[in-house]
């Protein structure tokens, strides 16, 4: 049996509630085959961010070759980047190596409001990553910073899009969880078609929601499918993990391990 293997870049959450510890969860989860790159530790809990220790251009880039020499990936998803350096590093490897269906989830700050990328860092993330991305996928928060106007309501996330998809990515999916009402719905944009995936909102405050969804969609691109059925797929799934969300620590948000599905 050939198994498809997917490439998760990110920071290390010790909880395991975000970054590169749910994601490889996700992926398991989902039948594929986890590599994974650090950019960046994280010494963090369910309520704050202690600390952050960033790993060094040449050891991420030593990461990343030490994957490719060795074997290849279906898919790629890239998370906390953490730095102007990083963003470099990782955009010329990729370009140089051509990945595939590279999903990349711009995060900016962490769910307790820490930040880990200054406007000079984002600024390269949109002329560089974004220009070899399939997908993007945003918050609300992180759309608002990448399109340069605050979003309030559909019409916006639309417009949105449109401004992000500017930037080169052949898709933007732009997450609609943090606008208000009681429907969740997400809106995916090629420069042409629109997609929209509605869903009933879960009063629920969970951690690395982003983290899941991004990689639940590069994985579903590793198996095989096409885009819009990837985030039709990877919102299910999301929204199944965030019903099952459990407290594991005493901070006020609530974490999605995937053994309790």
């Amino acid at each position: 049996m050939k198994v498809k293997k997917v490439l998760v870049v990110g920071g290390s959450d010790p909880t395991g509630g975000a970054g590169i510890q749910v994601d490889r969860l996700t992926a398991v989860d989902l039948g594929v085959y986890p590599y994974s790159v650090l950019t960046t530790i994280i010494a963090q809990n369910s309520y704050r961010v202690l600390e952050e220790e960033k790993l060094s251009p040449e050891i991420i880039n030593r990461q990343l070759e030490a994957i490719f020499l060795d074997s290849h990936v279906d898919a790629v998803k890239t998370g906390v980047l953490a730095s102007r350096e990083a963003i470099e590093v990782i955009s010329d490897f990729f370009e140089e190596s051509k990945v595939k269906n590279l999903v990349v989830d711009p995060v900016f700050q962490s769910s307790s409001g820490t930040s880990f990328l200054g406007a000079s860092a984002i600024s390269l993330m949109k002329n560089r990553l974004f220009a070899i991305a399939q997908v993007v996928t945003p918050n609300i928060f992180e759309a608002e910073i990448l399109a340069g106007f605050p979003i309030k309501n559909f019409d916006d996330m639309r417009e949105a899009a449109k401004k992000i998809k500017m930037f080169g990515s052949e898709w933007v999916l732009i997450k609609g969880g943090h606008l208000q009402g009681d429907e969740c719905v997400d809106f995916l944009f090629d420069g042409n078609a629109e997609w929209e995936y509605p869903g009933k909102r879960v009063n629920k405050n969970v951690r690395g929601t982003g983290c899941i969804f991004s990689c639940a969609i590069a994985s579903q691109l590793a198996l095989g499918e096409n885009v819009p059925e990837a985030v039709g797929i990877a919102k299910k799934y999301v929204g199944d993990r965030i019903l099952n969300a459990i407290s594991l620590g005493k901070g006020s948000h609530q974490s999605i391990p995937s053994f309790f599905s």
